[in-house]
């Protein structure tokens, strides 16, 4: 990994046995980075509620905003979203480094093994999320609802989502399905392409990206689903993790004030890129402005995403509380639990009738969030990724 263009081909037609002994990669600080993700997520969805008024960009003379402060406040809690991207990011970064590890210890990539490992980890809260999205469908009797999971089943929830949001707490599962896509691609193309080969891919995958951003921006767009869901749009976050593993040098773990520089430099970037370009509106704010603005505010909003990576990797492993750390291993399911606890949360103080109520319902559903991460992962998910050791070459974490 130390030459970015060496020529080191996938060869071998059969799948790649795994050596006698894994490879062990485990990254605390890549945890990190996922609890970050999520926790930007879960802000940017607790802001919704509370600047609703905001986030429409015409604010009542009774709110007393005024609306520059009201863009500013736009801006801020859009680029809190943009902890999707950087989940996306770092999926095909991790994807990427571990199969090529598991390339140079077995010889070849077993897209079968990899497969498999992709089944065991997503699979079944990816499952359990729809079940409950489901009942909560048949609970509010939904016919939309029930057709939207089936497009989910699949794997192709992000397409459903390009005509408009839809208020159930596991619609955010469409991210899902632009992962699911990612996989089908990537395996194989690590699989036969050299390190130079897997770099033009890359490449490919932003030119791809930026004439999608400038066409949905000449057709003004809605950048809220239309533009934020489209699976060929996201494919520059991929792009992005992607060269960072194929770029990435052994980092000195001594250049702590650089790296912390770089990660705290990513979400300004986000902030500027939405609210210069609204690349990610809300309400009547949510129309692309043109395609070149688009281009620019996602290449923005990709570099934010390799600051904020590449920042943690130079950091490193030593300044990583082990609490962090924790709630990084489950972050899939804070992920995915996170907007059920916003929402009972919120029902539940308005229920009491109390001022500021969701205000107060931000604490308890972090709270709730992370109780049922923590009960998902050790009764749900842990059996499974037992199991997932099993197709394991490189260990890119411990259960």
């Amino acid at each position: 990994m130390s030459n970015v263009l060496e020529d080191d081909p996938g060869t071998g037609t059969a799948d790649a046995e795994a050596p006698k002994e894994s490879v062990r990669g485990y990254r605390p600080e890549l945890d990190v980075v996922r609890f970050i993700a999520f926790l930007l997520v879960f802000f940017h969805h607790v802001f919704y509620p509370l600047f609703s008024t905001v986030f429409s960009g015409k604010p009542s003379p009774s709110d007393n905003i005024s609306l520059s402060t009201a863009r500013i406040l736009n801006a801020y809690a859009n680029s809190c979203g943009m902890g999707m991207c950087l989940f996306f990011c770092l999926s095909a970064y991790l994807i990427t480094e571990i199969l090529l590890q598991e390339r140079q210890a077995a010889g070849a990539i077993s897209v079968r093994r990899f497969y498999l490992r992709r089944i065991l980890r997503i699979w079944p809260l990816y499952l359990f999320g729809i079940f409950i999205g489901i009942a909560w469908a048949a609970l509010i009797v939904s016919r939309q609802q029930m057709i939207g999971f089936v497009w989910y089943l699949l794997f192709a929830g992000n397409i459903f989502c390009t005509y408009g949001w839809w208020n159930n707490p596991m619609a955010l599962l469409w991210s899902i399905s632009v992962e699911e896509q990612f996989y089908l691609i990537w395996p194989w193309a690590m699989r036969w392409f050299s390190r130079r080969g897997l770099l033009w891919c890359a490449l490919f995958f932003i030119i791809v990206a930026n004439i999608t951003l400038f066409n949905l921006g000449q057709h003004h767009a809605n950048t809220d689903w239309e533009v934020w869901c489209n699976t060929l749009v996201q494919f520059e976050m991929f792009a992005t993790g992607i060269l960072l593993a194929l770029t990435r040098k052994r980092f000195q773990h001594s250049s702590v004030l650089a790296g912390v520089i770089l990660a705290v430099s990513g979400p300004v970037i986000w902030f500027f890129a939405c609210y210069l370009f609204n690349i990610k509106g809300n309400g009547s704010s949510a129309i692309a402005i043109s395609g070149i603005y688009l281009m620019i505010g996602y290449a923005m909003i990709a570099l934010g995403c390799a600051a904020v990576l590449h920042g943690f990797c130079m950091i490193g492993p030593s300044y990583m509380p082990r609490w962090v750390t924790g709630l990084g291993k489950i972050s899939y399911g804070l992920y995915v639990y996170h907007y059920l606890a916003i929402q009972l949360s919120l029902v539940f103080f308005i229920s009491l009738h109390i001022p500021h109520a969701s205000l107060f319902s931000v604490f308890l559903a972090l709270a709730l969030t992370i109780l049922a991460a923590k009960l998902s992962y050790s009764r749900l998910e842990s059996p499974f990724l037992r199991l997932k050791r099993r197709f394991e070459i490189v260990h890119s974490r411990p259960i």
